[in-house]
Order: C-alpha cells, then structure tokens, then sequence
C-alpha cells in the first residue's frame, strides 16, 4: 500500500510538471485572450488602436500645511443661508468700476490665503460675468474642503428700474447648463447668504473654483479643473467702500475669480465676484511672496481589471492615484505670477478601493509593493511613498495571484495602443462603477465615421 501511495504521487508530480497539462504562462495568455474576445464584444464601438490615457493631468494647488492637518479642528463649524440679501448700489457700482468687464484685472491683487477671523463671516455672490463654464466655490479651512455655492444658485436680478418682480438669473433661458446667463446689464442684485460659524480661529483658508460642466464642447475639457487663489486665478479687493444696508464698523473684501486659465482667457477677474463680510473682522488676507510655498499636485487615476473574471470590466478591482507633488514658489513680473520655481518633489501613491478578491502586487515607478489581500468592496486611502514614476509613461503593473492559493500570477502592465486595456488612466474626479457593472462606451475614444 505505501508502495502504490509513492508511485501515485511520482505520477501526480510528472503530470503536474508537464507543460502539456498545467502551464502558467499558458493559462494568463489564455486568459489575457479570452479577455480581449470578450472585451471587443462588449464594445464593438472602440477600436483597440488608441491610447488608454484619459487623464488630462491639471495641477491642484494647496499649502503645505494641507498635507499634515488633522482634520479634526475644522469639521465643528455651521453654515446657514440667511434671508435674500439686497447688494447695495454703491457696492455694486465700485466693483464694476474695478473689474471692468474683458480688461486685464489680474494685476489688482496677487496670489493669496487668508486668516479665519474670531468671529462668524458670509459669503455673498453679488456679480455674475460671461463665462461658458459651471463650476462651483469651494473653501478650504485647515484642509477641509467646504463647497460653498455653484454657480447661478439663488440668484436674482433686475435689469430695469421699472421691473418689479426678480428674475432668476440661472433660469432666463430655460435651462440651468445654459451658461450665458449673467448680470452684466443688471440694474439690482439680490442673492442669498452663507453665514459661517465656528470655523478655528487663525487656521489658513483659500479659494477655488471647480469646473463642474461646459456650455459647449470646446470647453468640455476643463471639467474638473480647478482655479485657485493660491495661484492668483482670484484677487482680495480690501479697499471697498461699506454697504450702505450692513452695520458701522462691518468689514468688507470684494473677491473677484477667473474661472480660466489658457489663451483664451480675458483675466477681467469677474467671471463671478463674491462680496466677504464680517464684524469686527472678515477674513484676513495673507499675500503668497516669492519665495512663500505653494504645493502643486497632479494625479493620475489607474482603474484596473485583476481578471478574476474575463467578461467583468468594471475597472474597479483595483483604483490607485499616483501623484506628483511639488513644493514650489511663484516668480511675479510687473505683479503677474509668469513663473513658478521648484522647491521639493516626491510623489504618493493611495489605493483608493479595491473591488476584487484575488491577492495582488503593485509596481508603481522603481516601487514594489508587498502582496496586499482583495477585498472585495474596500475604500482604504493607503497612502504609500513612491519613487520613479513617469506621468506619461505610465510605468506601473500589477501582478494578481491567478487564484486565491496559487504562488501563479498574472502580471498586467498598463496597455499599449492594439491591447485591450486591462488598466486605464482616468483623471481623480472619475468614480469608479459599482461591482459588475460595465464601464460605459463612451469613457474610451470611439473613431468617427
């Protein structure tokens, strides 16, 4: 019996050594195979012949304390809407003369943060310019991002003297994506108020504004783009006059923002102005020097298939952003940043979800990673350091265990252009699909007839 025991596993081991039974290298090219029959079935719109990088690679700008706040001082603060406020004419009438419509207004103020007062400030829209783009406002206090307004919401115009009711201004033409709709022959402005509270006293705070969506097409690649004050994309106005309807000894900043920076773009600083008041205090502005450090950020997001199965194409087994961070310093010419010097650089990569079950190892640049366990349905944001990593050239594979308890692995580098994408780069604001659930055509390039 122990005799027949021994043969049986000598047979056992020849055939598990036979490349004609069980071949590794075998099964991921079948594998990689049937994958790809199956991948031109799902889409037989998209040509494999074309490139499987969709991130557009914007800069994000923060400060350097962004990176190491805890989080824990700025989540206790309020923000409520108070009643429909009326801007006063002689508000409106200085702004105007300031942020004269398509004149240069950038050099009116220069790259900036500001201070959190000791007491509760509000943010009012008071001007809406022309611009092709929808975005929306957003502050940052010690890291925390807080969306304040978008745009065109809850605000109101008059155009004439003898117009007695308000009109919408999102709503004149019918559709709240039709962008042209502004205040530039606006005769009175109502808008409603957004009263903050409780924010941590002296804690940095900036501004920004986030492209959400496009009138037209042209512009449909700057969804996602942020335009900062930190890279002089705003300007603080501090020496406007007092609204006539608010309290003596109410401070006032008017903040004029661009909501574009390419050739295109005029600079008039008033594709929407916000008017900033407080008592005793508004927020104090902090002018960003040269020399002072502004961080710029660009991420890549990597969707990756594991196959596990090779018909799934949610893309979400494996999310991970990878990033340039830089630390650099602006260079002003005649009080226009023309340039930005580099200080520091490193770059992170965070495994953002993981929808997969299967073991896997990262490679990102010269970094490996160890074997990191699937879960199935996992947000972790593990931030890992890494080195070596192209932007452009996407140097990254992961290898996935083939099962659960094999030492086998398919390796899978990002594609190249007549591979079906296995990986794709998107930009970070991309979510990723729920489980099973096929990314749409029309996230890859489709050739035009």
């Amino acid at each position: 019996m122990k005799k027949l025991a021994i043969a049986l596993t000598t047979v056992l081991l020849a055939a598990c050594s036979s490349t004609d039974l069980f071949d590794e290298k075998a099964l991921e090219n079948d594998t990689k195979k049937a994958y790809t029959e199956n991948f031109v079935k799902a889409y037989p719109n998209v040509s494999l012949n074309q490139s499987w990088d969709f991130s557009r690679k914007y800069t994000t700008f923060s400060l350097p304390s962004d990176t190491y706040a805890s989080h824990t001082r700025a989540t206790n603060y309020t923000m409520k809407e108070g009643e429909r406020y009326d801007i006063p004419d002689n508000v409106l009438s200085w702004m105007k003369a300031q942020l004269k419509e398509e004149a240069n207004n950038r050099s009116k103020g220069t790259a900036f943060y500001m201070k959190v007062p000791n007491n509760e400030f509000t943010i009012v829209p008071i001007y809406q310019g022309h611009a092709d783009l929808y975005w929306e406002l957003h502050m940052v206090v010690d890291g925390v991002d807080i969306n304040v307004w978008e745009k065109s919401k809850n605000l109101w115009m008059k155009t004439s003297a003898t117009q007695t009711e308000w009109t919408e201004v999102g709503s004149r033409t019918g559709t709240k994506k039709e962008n042209s709709a502004n205040t530039l022959q606006a005769v009175a402005v109502q808008a409603t108020p957004y009263i903050f509270s409780g924010l941590p006293y002296g804690e940095d705070l900036y501004f920004y504004l986030k492209v959400t969506d496009a009138k037209t097409s042209n512009y449909k690649k700057y969804i996602g783009t942020e335009q900062s004050s930190l890279s002089q994309m705003m300007v603080a106005l501090t020496d406007c006059p007092t609204p006539t309807n608010l309290e003596e000894g109410t401070q006032v900043v008017i903040l004029g923002c661009e909501d574009l920076s390419d050739s295109s773009s005029d600079w008039d600083m008033n594709d929407v102005v916000f008017m900033i008041y407080g008592k005793p205090e508004v927020p104090q502005q902090v002018v960003i020097k040269e020399g002072d450090p502004v961080v710029q950020k660009k991420t890549v997001r990597y969707m990756i298939e594991d196959l596990g199965a090779t018909d799934d194409f949610d893309f979400n087994d494996i999310v991970v952003d990878v990033s340039n961070i830089v630390t650099t310093t602006p260079i002003y010419t005649n009080n226009v940043i023309t340039s930005w010097k580099e200080v520091s650089s490193r770059q992170e990569a965070v495994i953002r979800h993981l929808g997969g079950t299967l073991p896997f190892k990262l490679k990102i640049g010269n970094t490996e990673f160890e074997e990191h366990a699937g879960v199935l349905g996992s947000d972790p944001d593990e931030v890992y350091e890494v080195e070596g990593w192209d932007i452009n050239r996407h140097n990254i594979n992961v290898q996935v265990k083939q099962n659960a308890n094999s030492t086998a692995y398919n390796t899978i580098p990002f594609p190249k252009a007549g591979e079906a994408p296995m990986i794709i780069a998107v930009d970070p604001t991309q979510n990723w699909m729920n489980e099973r659930v096929s990314v749409p055509e029309d996230w890859f390039t489709i050739p035009e007839d």
